[in-house]
């Protein structure tokens, strides 16, 4: 069951196994997935089995890691190393995870136990986007609603509060498109952001805030109070399955602000600085400038800033004025998409 390919997982019978759709993808996985992620009956475009014991024939008494994270654990080891290896990528955790991505299939070996937590935090993130951005799609650290019919993201940034925005637009009936992560890619004439996957994340805050509990929720992490969300489950809101237009993306950035007319400001990026911006906001950044994925990267993000407006979300911090600025956003939707901006589900 630890060979490389669906074909081999196929005459072992994993034919079986659930299929789930994530990021474009359909993924036939036995691995007790904590987050909701839809099943589907499509055929699989990968496989994921996850054990205890490595994949057959490898060996890393030679090759050096291709890419070294300047982050280190507390046994100075790199936070992530990855080898690109004959007929399959190595992405070592220096949390005693291991994940080698072969080309329709990942299998994940877990080297110590009290570590098997990170598994579905490390596949539903640097995992698969690792994959994707091997097959060319690149991937944003953002978070997307759909508005009439257009994604409108929101990059990350420090402290800008993504999901919390994108909360804020499902409470008013737009659905989500994902949470964290935007691939890119083109349909025709058009940059479309296939969908991630109807589960959010929040600090228990914003968990109480939007949903009125935090408690029963369960912990991403077990040393993190980060609240892991169904959105459909938990009554958040509505998540669209499909890839959307890409309509706008913005910056956000809170600043600290008592008084309750405190602005609201939106203002729009040159072309040339949108594209520095994206490139900021892309994700798992070091890796692919690492092994030379960069130029087609900026190749495709170099066209999208000519197509797709970016701007700066300027807005006073707390959750009393989120819907002031979903409202400006809304707003500002007659800008990007050539209609007036309309309140309420599309």
């Amino acid at each position: 069951m630890v060979g490389v390919g669906l074909q081999d997982l196929t005459r072992a019978g994993a034919h079986g196994w659930p299929r789930y759709r994530l990021f474009g993808l359909t993924l036939a996985s036995n691995f007790a997935f904590q987050t909701h992620l839809p099943t589907v009956t499509d055929a699989p475009d990968l496989g994921f089995v996850c054990t205890a014991d490595a994949p057959a024939g490898l060996d890393l008494a030679q090759p050096s890691p291709d890419y070294c994270s300047p982050y280190r654990d507390q046994h100075g080891e790199p936070a992530l190393s990855i080898y690109r290896l004959p007929g399959r990528d190595l992405l070592r955790f220096a949390d005693a995870v291991d994940f080698h991505l072969y080309p329709d299939f990942i299998h994940c070996h877990v080297r110590d136990p009290e570590t098997a937590f990170w598994v579905e935090i490390r596949l539903l993130g640097v995992v698969l986007s690792f994959w994707m951005e091997r097959q060319q799609i690149p991937m944003l650290h953002c978070a997307a609603t759909v508005v009439d019919g257009l994604a409108a993201g929101f990059l990350a940034s420090n402290q800008g509060g993504k999901s919390s925005l994108a909360a804020a637009l499902m409470q008013a009936g737009y659905p989500l498109l994902t949470d964290d992560i935007l691939p890119i890619e083109t349909a025709g004439q058009r940059f479309v952001g296939r969908p991630g996957y109807p589960s959010t994340r929040f600090w228990p805050a914003a968990a109480e805030h939007f949903l009125g509990r935090s408690a029963d929720l369960p912990q991403v992490h077990p040393d993190l109070s980060k609240r892991r969300v169904s959105v459909v489950g938990d009554g958040l809101g509505g998540f669209w399955d499909r890839p959307a237009p890409i309509g706008c993306l913005y910056l956000p950035e809170r600043y600290d602000r008592d008084a309750e007319d405190a602005p609201v400001e939106i203002t729009p990026f040159a072309p040339a600085a949108a594209l520095m911006e994206l490139l900021r906001h892309s994700f798992i950044v070091r890796p692919v400038q690492a092994l030379g994925w960069q130029p087609r990267r900026l190749a495709l993000l170099s066209r999208l800033v000519q197509q797709v407006p970016l701007r700066r979300l300027r807005y006073p911090s707390g959750f009393e004025h989120l819907p002031r600025v979903r409202a400006a956003v809304l707003a500002d939707r007659g800008h990007w998409a050539g209609g007036p901006g309309q309140l309420g589900a599309s």
